[in-house]
């Protein structure tokens, strides 16, 4: 499923943030702290909370934001084209339930690819594609997010996105499979397909002051039926949310 952006590749930042430093062309950083819910649906798990800082540096069409950076190959109005790279967060861990025992740890790992935003209104899009660059899964994943939103007020932001996301063999099956030696009684054997999920995302940017930021972004993916059948999973859905505080200078 989307795990932290997840990260996060929130749909506010992705589609606000690296456009306006390549458009000034001017060095502008911000500094503060977050946290990161991410999702755990393994049975007789629950999500982990990460502290994060939250570092944000912009030059020209050079952006790091959190926990994924990039640099923007193409600037054209409300189309913005960039190179990525993003910390992901989904991993499995034996001692996370009893049910897992004798699973191999699956690690985090660090994603990276293009991504397209088309900063349209009413509705605008956010393209993804993703490759694993540590060759953890040796995954991808393809996503599209349609999004509209708003303006409330003179200080909040508020975008709404809804979209599909195809996950690769590899990807499924390293984080949702179960390898015959970790096989256990109640816990087959499973070798995972390629998926489909669906995103729902909630985006929202506050600035209580002229300097400050509040950022918080919820997402539920509706997990596919790769992921759903897995006997290490028991949910159909997971969450991740991620919310930031920080100082701009």
């Amino acid at each position: 499923g989307r795990e932290p952006p997840t990260g996060t590749d929130s749909t506010a930042e992705a589609e606000t943030r690296p456009s306006e430093a390549a458009a000034s062309g001017q060095f502008s950083w911000s500094i503060g702290a977050g946290l990161v819910a991410s999702p755990r649906p393994y049975v007789g798990t629950k999500a982990k909370l990460f502290p994060i800082a939250s570092l944000g540096i912009r030059y020209k069409r050079w952006f790091l934001q959190g926990i994924r950076g990039g640099f923007s190959v193409v600037q054209s109005g409300p189309l913005t084209a960039n190179l990525v790279a993003q910390v992901r967060f989904q991993g499995l861990e034996p001692e996370d339930s009893p049910f897992l025992e004798g699973m191999t740890t699956r690690r985090r790992s660090l994603d990276g690819g293009f991504e397209l935003v088309y900063r349209g209104r009413p509705v605008g899009f956010r393209i993804h594609a993703l490759s694993d660059l540590l060759g953890r899964s040796n995954g991808q994943e393809v996503s599209m997010l349609a999004t509209t939103g708003a303006p409330l007020g003179d200080s909040l932001l508020v975008l709404f996105g809804v979209g599909p996301r195809w996950m690769s063999k590899g990807r499924v099956d390293y984080y949702y499979g179960v390898r015959e030696e970790e096989a256990r009684l109640g816990r087959p054997a499973y070798t995972a397909p390629s998926t489909w999920n669906l995103d729902l995302n909630l985006t929202a940017l506050f600035k209580p002051a002229k300097k400050w930021t509040l950022f918080a972004m919820l997402n539920r993916v509706a997990m596919g039926s790769g992921i759903e059948d897995s006997p290490l999973v028991d949910r159909s859905e997971a969450y991740t949310f991620v919310t930031s505080l920080s100082y701009n200078f």
